[in-house]
Parts: structure tokens; C-alpha cells; sequence
């Protein structure tokens, strides 16, 4: 008796290993997967060098304080300047949140000092216009100096909170798209019969994290091209500080894409038995479909103020924590024991769901109605007769 449990035991094993070859296989080298990871290297590349090439420019025209000039230089320079509000300061002003950019005139010098590093380049761009006038109206014979210094540094900051959209846009795209192909994937197989030949030698729940494990081994692949392809950009770009940013955060992105997907796939990969065709896509996946556009909801609005206590609160629950963790880390908002309760929660909720989705694959190979499904799956006994 012993032998014959070994025995079962090492062939749900083995079955479980050739789903989950075949899925890897399938899913990591097929021409979309390729072509997904080439565009996503693309778009990386464009927000990359885009704005190197372009300037860097920037939207925002501040306020500008002028310090040490004379009501008609000041009105001068408000025409010289007209994207900015250019106004008249005592000597000694010093920036402010509300007033950004203060700029003090000497007889052969300009300083400039400006609340946060990253309104530098507005700053720069404002002198060098405001020491082009001075050589013009003839009171130098050269280009008085120039000294930009910044009070507040929060260059480090910027550069988490793009980390952080971008890193909300990654993990949402491909958690959802791989946890689509196991919808995919499930309901073909179940539309041509495949599955009919696979179950009387296949576990339910070894066929669906075949679908699901595979399907995750293949996206991480994926997300791991694109952050490399990431690093490299940046390397290329002379970016060390954003370099040393995304180096830091990789692990985290690709630990919490694998737990998200465990959680979303093993959902789709349950609702995905329960469609034969294309036709009950619709009536079974809106649900979902609203789910994830709560959850990308959730996450662009945490990035405005990811330390929030609802933040805190949300980031608990599935799946928003998938988004929401990663989030809280690049912008060192969470703790360790934090993300520990959050992983711990999500991949209890997954194996409890796997359970509930074998058992839903079960039952909806026996019919060809999603409906029936869940009622057979809501009332056993029903299902049982």
C-alpha cells in the first residue's frame, strides 16, 4: 500500500513537471512573448534618452525672485522671462516652496539658489537668459559668473517616484497578461477536448499549476529581460544614481510579480476551465476586469502619497498588495515585518484559492455552461448528482 501511494505520489509529480515544461516552453519563446519584451525594451529606452534628448525640459516655470536689482531691471526681466512670474526681493531672500527660485544680482556675479535640486535646469535656464541681458545693456565687459546652489536635494526622490509609476505600470501589465494567457490556455484545451484525454491521467490541481507555474516561470523571465535591458539603458545613459535605484529594488519587483501572479493565475486559471469558447469570455471575466482596473486605480493614487495609513492598510490585501508593496519599498515607506504579514496573507489566499479553482476545473469539464459550473461548485450535492 505503501509502494502504490509512492508511486502516485511520483507520478502527480512527473505530470505536474511536463504541464509545466510544456507551458514554459510555449509561453517564454513564442513570437508574442519575444515581441512584448522588444517593444518594453523600446518604450524603456524612450523614457530613458527622450528627455536627455530633448533637454530634460520641464513644464514647470516657477516664480523667480530678484534680488539686488532696480524696479526697471525688474520689469525687464519680466519680459525676458514670460513663462515666469518675476518679482522684486530683499537682499538675503532665500527660496520657499511658494517661491522656488531666488536670483541675486552682483556687480560681477549672479547667484542663483533654488528649494529643490530638481528645478536646477529651470534655474540654470533663468540666469543664463538674466546674464545675456546684463552683457547686452553694456554694464560688463564679460559674462558676470555664475553660482546655482540648491537648498533642498531631493534629486533621490524624483527619481523614486518615476521608479515607483513605472514599476506600478510593469507589474500590473505583465500579472495580468500572464494570468490572461492562463485563461487562455484553459479554455482552449477544455474547447478541444484536449482536456478530456488529460484528466483521467492528470490531477485536476496539477494541471492548473502546471498552467499556472508555467505561465509565471515564462513572465519572470520576461520581467527579468526588461530590467536588465533597464540596467543596461541606464548604464549607457551615465544615469549611477537611478542605476543604483533600480539595481536595489530588482529583487523586490521580481519577488512580488511571482506572489501576484500566484495569487491573480490560479483565479483565472479557475475561471478559464469554466469557458469552452470565446463567447463566455464576457459574461465570466468582467468581474476581473473590474478588479484590475481597481487595482491599477489603487496603485497610481498611493504613488501621490505611498506613507498613507490607507496605504498601509490595503497594501494587506490582495492583490492591490502586489502592486502596493513594491511601491511602499521603492519609496521606503514599508518595513520588513510589513512585507512579510503582506507576503504571508497572499500566498495563504492563493493555495486556498488553487484548491477552490482544481475543484471549479473539475466540475466544469462535465459541462459545457459556466453557470452550471458554479452551481454545481456553490451546491456539492447538486454537482455530485
Amino acid at each position: 500500500m505503501t509502494a502504490t501511494r509512492s508511486s502516485e505520489r511520483t507520478g502527480a509529480l512527473t505530470t505536474l513537471g511536463l504541464v509545466l515544461a510544456r507551458e514554459i516552453r510555449t509561453r517564454t519563446f513564442s513570437r508574442t512573448a519575444l515581441m512584448s519584451i522588444g517593444f518594453s525594451v523600446l518604450i524603456i529606452a524612450g523614457l530613458i534618452f527622450v528627455p536627455k534628448i530633448i533637454g530634460g525640459g520641464g513644464g514647470d516655470h516657477p516664480e523667480v525672485a530678484v534680488a539686488g536689482a532696480k524696479p526697471a531691471q525688474v520689469e525687464q526681466y519680466a519680459k525676458l522671462l514670460p513663462d515666469n512670474d518675476v518679482s522684486a526681493a530683499p537682499a538675503g531672500a532665500t527660496p520657499t516652496e511658494d517661491r522656488p527660485l531666488v536670483v541675486t544680482l552682483k556687480p560681477r556675479a549672479i547667484d542663483g539658489k533654488v528649494y529643490e535640486s530638481s528645478q536646477l535646469s529651470e534655474l540654470e535656464s533663468v540666469t543664463a537668459r538674466l546674464q545675456l541681458a546684463l552683457l547686452s545693456d553694456g554694464s560688463g565687459e564679460k559674462a558676470p559668473a555664475v553660482h546655482l546652489k540648491a537648498v533642498h536635494d531631493d534629486s533621490e526622490d524624483v527619481s523614486r517616484s518615476m521608479i515607483g509609476y513605472l514599476v506600478v505600470v510593469l507589474l500590473f501589465g505583465q500579472i495580468v497578461g500572464m494570468s490572461s494567457a492562463v485563461t487562455q490556455a484553459m479554455m482552449e484545451e477544455k474547447g478541444n477536448r484536449v482536456v478530456d484525454l488529460l484528466l483521467p491521467k492528470i490531477k485536476p490541481l496539477s494541471l492548473l499549476w502546471g498552467k499556472v507555474i508555467g505561465a509565471g516561470v515564462a513572465g519572470l523571465v520576461q520581467t527579468g529581460a526588461m530590467a536588465g535591458a533597464a540596467l543596461g539603458l541606464l548604464l549607457a545613459s551615465g544615469d549611477r544614481s537611478t542605476f543604483d535605484i533600480v539595481l536595489g529594488i530588482g529583487w523586490i519587483v521580481l519577488l512580488w510579480y511571482l506572489l501576484g501572479f500566484l495569487f491573480m493565475g490560479v483565479i483565472y486559471g479557475g475561471i478559464g476551465a469554466m469557458m469552452r469558447k470565446p463567447d463566455d469570455v464576457p459574461s465570466v471575466t468582467v468581474p476581473l476586469q473590474l478588479i484590475n482596473m481597481l487595482t491599477f486605480l489603487v496603485g497610481v493614487v498611493a504613488l501621490q502619497q505611498p506613507g498613507a495609513a490607507w496605504v498601509d492598510v490595503v497594501s494587506k490585501v490582495p492583490p492591490f498588495s502586489a502592486i502596493l508593496v513594491p511601491l511602499q519599498y521603492i519609496t521606503q515607506e514599508t518595513t520588513t515585518g510589513d512585507m512579510l504579514t503582506s507576503a504571508g496573507i497572499i500566498v495563504a489566499c492563493a493555495l486556498v484559492l488553487s484548491l477552490a479553482g482544481a475543484r471549479l476545473f473539475s466540475l466544469a469539464v462535465r459541462t459545457d455552461s459556466p453557470k452550471d459550473a458554479l452551481r454545481a461548485f456553490v451546491t456539492p450535492r447538486a454537482g455530485t448528482a
